[in-house]
């Protein structure tokens, strides 16, 4: 499934964890570390192209043009934090 680049941006940004090989897990840094739902997807950049795999929200895996453009995607789902 081609994602299209996300129009709005986030303030907030994931916290993007490095696991090797050109692949990230992006977590929410408003959750308790322990928080199982901490985790809103994976990332792997392969063949030019950024692969998101949400597990947060919504499933199935999304590709993007680049790796700014999926963490922008991913900031547009964490939940905002109540003033």
């Amino acid at each position: 499934m081609l994602a299209p680049s996300p129009a709005a941006r986030s303030d907030r940004q994931p916290d993007l964890q490095w696991v090797g090989d050109g692949a990230w897990v992006a977590s929410d840094p408003a959750s308790d570390v322990n928080d199982p739902h901490r985790v809103i997807a994976y990332l792997e950049c392969k063949d030019s192209r950024v692969y998101v795999l949400w597990v947060s929200g919504a499933t199935g895996v999304c590709e993007y043009d680049s790796l700014r453009d999926a963490i922008a995607a991913i900031s547009e789902r964490l939940v905002p934090i109540a003033a």
